[in-house]
């Protein structure tokens, strides 16, 4: 009897635990960007996002070439602190790494699913902010 009962709750620790777990939110999107202080034109790409809601935090996902891939959460550890960003017209979430200040940041409008985002990145020992923009569009289901 004692088995069952741990298996029983063993069972609805694993369902509540999928209760509070989303299936990831994917998104193509277009985007330019660059660094902050680089002069002329800025370079394109198409990077994938995938945002999942986990507990009451966002994971964000940002895959595609360097230095447009990046992850950012609200999640706040000892070593990041993290925000949400998430307004009635905007979704998005800041992290920032406590010891160097490394900041990404990505907010995505709700109507017109447009991309702000930026991202600091060590170039030749300096940190860099590389910001970009662009159009996204929701895939799969």
């Amino acid at each position: 009897m004692r088995c069952i009962q741990r298996i029983l709750f063993g069972l609805g620790l694993a369902l509540a635990a999928l209760a509070v777990q989303s299936q990831p939110i994917k998104l193509q999107c277009e985007v330019e960007g660059k660094f902050a202080d680089a002069e002329g034109k800025a370079s394109s790409s198409r990077v994938a996002i995938e945002l999942q809601v986990i507990g009451k935090h966002l994971y964000f996902t940002v895959i595609g070439p360097k230095p447009y891939e990046m992850r950012v959460s609200t999640l706040v550890t000892e070593e990041y602190e993290g925000s949400n960003l998430t307004s009635s017209s905007q979704l998005g979430a800041r992290r920032r790494h406590r010891a160097s200040g490394q900041e990404t940041s990505l907010l995505i409008e709700r109507g017109s699913i447009e991309l702000t985002a930026h991202n600091d990145v060590m170039v030749q020992g300096k940190l860099q902010r590389f910001k970009y923009t662009g159009k996204c569009r929701q895939v799969g289901s």
